[in-house]
């Protein structure tokens, strides 16, 4: 069993009662691994930046009409790794993402780089053969390898489509490469839902997303989905992307009808503290839909 020790600036300012890691029931878990990115950096302070953001959250959830923090929610430090090895990083995450849901806690996983969510999938399939990822995204990320490396956040989407899951449904799409077009064509395991498209017909998609995942749903954002009008200080922004409610619509509706295992968010520069408080925010979104819907 892997021993969790309190990470030393803890997400929320809740009670202290509330952050015990033995009785809470969601498990931040920051990442900092900021080994591939290709065009701004700044992802491995993120981790730190959002959860002292998340200091200034509102407790209560005006939507859902509860205070989700009272289900617990802890801040474990980091998982150890040898510095520079993406691969060390990978598996020391598997292993602190399945004890997690060993222990019948929820996992919240904060990057970091997109690479993250290949070692949350593999933890997370110890336990849940019957497994689809839903996928918020800016750009496809299914290259087989980018600037020399199968292990780039540009390839993530790609590695986990190898896994032994059942489908990936991506969300918010607007930048493709020649190849990862072609492979989108090849395989009946990638949905993609292109931000164009969705924001043509919100409504048929939210209504539809359900049915393109199997009943257990692992949830990846990429900050980069949002539109840069309101999440400037990602690792590629991207013209035309989706906005707050779009995001949340979606999330509601998923987490409404299917048993969502764990979520990452991703991708997030440190440096803009409206794009770092919008993570918190939606990170305690996430929590309060799992525990509304349970």
């Amino acid at each position: 069993m892997i021993m969790f020790y309190t990470h030393y600036v803890t997400f929320g300012d809740f009670p202290e009662e509330y952050k015990d890691i033995e009785k809470a029931r969601a498990i931040i878990v920051p990442v900092p691994l900021e080994e591939t990115s290709t065009y701004l950096s700044g992802t491995r302070f993120a981790p730190d930046e959002v959860i002292l953001a998340s200091r200034a959250l509102e407790w209560f959830d005006e939507s859902l009409e509860f205070e989700p923090f009272r289900k617990g929610i802890a801040t474990i430090a980091s998982p150890l790794w040898e510095r520079g090895n993406v691969t060390s990083c990978l598996s020391q995450l598997e292993e602190t993402v399945e004890e997690i849901i060993r222990q019948g806690k929820f996992p919240i996983v904060i990057g970091g780089e997109h690479t993250i969510t290949f070692a949350d999938v593999r933890g997370v399939l110890k336990h849940y053969s019957d497994l689809s990822c839903l996928i918020f995204d800016a750009h496809a990320d299914l290259r087989s390898s980018y600037d020399r490396s199968s292990f780039s956040h540009a390839c993530v989407t790609r590695r986990i489509s190898e896994l032994d899951i059942e489908s990936i449904v991506e969300v918010g799409i607007r930048s493709l490469s020649l190849e990862e077009n072609d492979y989108i064509n090849s395989t009946d395991k990638v949905r993609v839902i292109k931000a164009r498209d969705f924001l043509r017909d919100p409504k048929f998609f939210i209504e539809n997303i359900s049915s393109m995942l199997s009943d257990n749903v692992f949830i990846s954002i990429d900050m980069d989905v949002f539109d840069p009008s309101l999440v400037p200080a990602v690792g590629t922004p991207e013209p035309g992307g989706l906005l707050w409610y779009n995001v949340i619509d979606i999330l509601e509706e998923v987490f409404a009808h299917k048993n969502v295992v764990g979520c990452d968010v991703v991708e997030l520069l440190w440096m803009d503290k409206t794009s770092c408080f919008i993570t918190a925010r939606l990170i305690y979104k996430l929590i309060a839909y799992k525990f509304f819907y349970e």
